[in-house]
């Protein structure tokens, strides 16, 4: 999942409801996935991977994740909805959508992840949506029939809530069957212990769990490099995330993408 965004330093002025375009701007009965984005921005993404990458290809990288990301949301269901951070993000995000996509797009509210994850099942299940799937924009080869499976989980009332964990300790999805406060509270996010806190929280709360197969986000050195081999032996992965191997290809093939310089004496 994405982190929460540090785009500025003390409180953020209250900001009126963005209605530029209504949030129902995709579909919205049915299943709906929903995009966690970060405007891909120099310096304010994927910064755990600079070096062995600059800042502007960490933002060129993201850009690519998130649109072989949102291509595999749009191939599952016809409401996709994008929830943005900053709140001057989505001009950055919408250009990388497949031409003619239908999105709805809802700014990202509240003071943590958790907040805002909150925050966006409230809304998206208030416009009719379910079950809802929040899903991290940073898993380009993530097989579609994963997402399928999680709304098959959810739609047909075999499961009340779905995570699909990372190798790291947390989740690239969480899906709902209806809105569940409290899921999130107390989640040491970016720590290996968000997964299970999360679950703990829906036994806590209740509710069914659905595990989804596990996959991996690309957050470091090592899991980028992870891609590439995966990319370079993989048919059906260079199928699914074609923006990211573009990108890759255009890098000098010996580069070591896991490789950290070692800081000086």
């Amino acid at each position: 999942m994405v982190d929460s965004p540090q785009e500025g330093r003390g409180a953020a002025a209250p900001r009126p409801r963005d209605a530029s375009r209504p949030e129902a701007a995709a579909a919205t009965r049915g299943p709906a996935v929903v995009l966690m984005a970060k405007a891909p921005r120099a310096g304010r993404v994927k910064t755990r991977l600079s070096p062995p990458l600059s800042p502007a290809e960490c933002a060129a990288l993201a850009r690519c994740l998130f649109a072989d990301t949102a291509a595999a949301a749009l191939s599952v269901v016809r409401a996709v909805f994008v929830a943005y951070a900053p709140a001057d993000g989505r001009a950055a995000l919408e250009p990388l959508l497949p031409a003619g996509a239908a999105v709805g797009w809802l700014e990202q509210r509240g003071s943590g992840l958790g907040e805002r994850l909150s925050s966006v099942v409230e809304r998206v299940f208030a416009l009719g949506s379910g079950p809802v799937l929040l899903l991290g924009a940073d898993s380009p080869t993530l097989p579609p029939r994963y997402l399928a499976a999680a709304v098959e989980a959810l739609a047909s009332g075999g499961a009340d809530a779905a995570l699909g964990p990372t190798d790291d300790g947390g989740y690239y999805l969480v899906g709902l069957r209806r809105p569940a406060p409290g899921l999130f509270e107390g989640v040491e996010w970016s720590t290996p212990r968000a997964y299970e806190q999360t679950a703990r929280n829906a036994a806590r709360l209740s509710l069914r769990l659905a595990e989804l197969p596990r996959w991996y986000d690309v957050d470091t050195p090592a899991d980028l490099e992870r891609l590439r081999r995966e990319l370079a032996g993989d048919h059906d992965a260079r199928r699914r995330a074609p923006a990211t191997l573009r990108w890759l290809q255009s890098l000098d093939p010996a580069r070591d993408l896991a490789e950290r310089p070692e800081a000086p004496d």
